[in-house]
């Protein structure tokens, strides 16, 4: 790996643990035993190197639901794109986290660029719902509120896993049923949300 490469590996950890505010480029040089001028020697300051580690992942997460999209119907289409995007982000630990202190600070430290190339990943969620529309197999749905149902319960899975498990102790009046992992429950989301849609 290069060291431009190790830097953002490093640095995407740092934002999923701590936020854009709360990491240090003191501490991710530290970890990638340079010094701090080597990281402003590939990065012009934080918000730029923060902008890579978000386009880096949007790009594949683009490709990779793109590679997976079948040719079939919208419903095959929907149920893919969903657990694509499970999957990726199974593959792609650290990018949940990050997108959730992303969220929660209202996309106040993306850039331009990486807010448009999260839209991307709605662009192609809208074009499915329209063409499931326009076959008369799904009614009509917001494309946004579609989005956040996939996105934040994905998202809620990959960084609550210990406050679950901490609430499902207090759970006495009835069995509590076994932790789905991630591929599993894009399997269940998808099911849901075709339902809800048709």
């Amino acid at each position: 790996m290069s060291k431009k490469g190790e830097i953002l590996k490093i640095a995407a950890r740092h934002f999923s643990k701590y936020g854009y505010k709360g990491i240090s480029l003191d501490a991710i040089a530290k970890e990638a035993k340079i010094t701090k001028a080597a990281i402003y020697y590939h990065f012009k300051d934080k918000a730029a190197l923060y902008e890579e580690v978000l386009l880096f992942r949007f790009e594949n997460l683009i490709k990779s639901i793109e590679e997976n999209l079948p040719k079939e119907n919208p419903e095959m289409k929907l149920k893919s794109y969903i657990e694509s995007f499970g999957d990726f982000l199974q593959k792609n630990s650290c990018f949940a986290a990050i997108l959730a202190h992303e969220f929660a600070d209202n996309g106040k430290h993306m850039s331009e660029n990486a807010i448009k190339a999260l839209s991307k990943t709605l662009n192609i969620l809208t074009s499915i719902l329209n063409e499931g529309i326009k076959k008369n197999i799904f009614e009509m749905e917001n494309p946004m509120v579609v989005q956040m149902m996939i996105v934040s319960t994905l998202i809620m899975h990959q960084t609550t896993k210990e406050l679950r498990s901490k609430v499902a102790g207090f759970i006495k009046d009835y069995e509590v049923l076994p932790e789905p992992n991630i591929k599993d429950l894009s399997k269940i989301l998808s099911k849901k949300i075709l339902k809800a849609i048709k």
